[in-house]
């Protein structure tokens, strides 16, 4: 081989090291700010919780799986509530009318109690209302 083509050889491997330099300290630089953004809040992987997520998680202590379990759907019956709350569907009704339990009502009229609404009436409203 010739001086001229090994100094050829010699520039092309200096600047192929030279471009894996510049590649490693790019991916790093995206690993910094990617972190920074992490840390910072910024971005999220995962989903805001829902009202009924964060109550959960705040109550965990005072709540029974059957209490989860209730909570799985966003609202629910007359009848159903009153299963699991001891709560007679008249007086259901009357919670509903003057703003205690938080209601929706469906097409034909019919009240659908949000289960949220139920289960803190049970832990804090009976509490603060007995005293």
């Amino acid at each position: 081989m010739t001086s001229e083509v090994l100094d050829r050889y010699r520039e092309a491997i200096e600047r192929k090291a030279e471009a894996e330099k510049t590649l490693i300290d790019c991916r790093a630089r995206v690993a910094i700010i990617e972190k920074e953004i992490e840390l910072s809040g910024k971005a999220s992987d995962t989903p805001a919780k829902s009202s009924t997520e964060r109550f959960i998680d705040d109550n965990r202590d005072k709540l029974d799986p059957d209490d989860i379990e209730f909570l799985s759907e966003r609202h629910r019956g007359a009848k159903e509530v009153g299963r699991y709350s001891g709560i007679s569907e008249s007086t259901l009704k009357r919670m509903a009318d003057d703003g205690t339990l938080e209601v929706r009502r469906t097409d034909s009229g019919h009240r659908r109690y949000r289960t949220l609404s139920v289960v803190q009436y049970l832990i804090t409203g009976r509490d603060e209302q007995d005293v």
